[in-house]
């Protein structure tokens, strides 16, 4: 079984929503490109239960988020896969 099992895709808005089986939270997972930008990989970051629900229902709601997360990718929310 998949570490990170996804449940909603927001191709228009970049990020997908989904559940972390490790650590049980509920996340929200960005494109990005490595230094170069010649890599694209995803990142996974916590998010609440009431975010989770709220993104969900209204994609447009991250969006301030999203932009967050893509400016200081290394957020603490961050989840580390070591």
């Amino acid at each position: 079984m998949s570490r990170f099992v996804c449940s909603h895709v927001f191709r228009s808005h970049r990020f997908s929503l989904g559940r972390d089986t490790l650590g049980g939270s509920h996340y929200i997972s960005l494109p990005v490109s490595g230094i170069n930008r010649a890599a694209e990989f995803e990142a996974y970051y916590s998010i609440t239960d009431d975010e989770y629900r709220l993104f969900s229902n209204n994609p447009d709601a991250a969006g301030s988020l999203v932009s967050l997360l893509l400016t200081f990718p290394e957020d603490p929310r961050r989840i580390r896969a070591f």
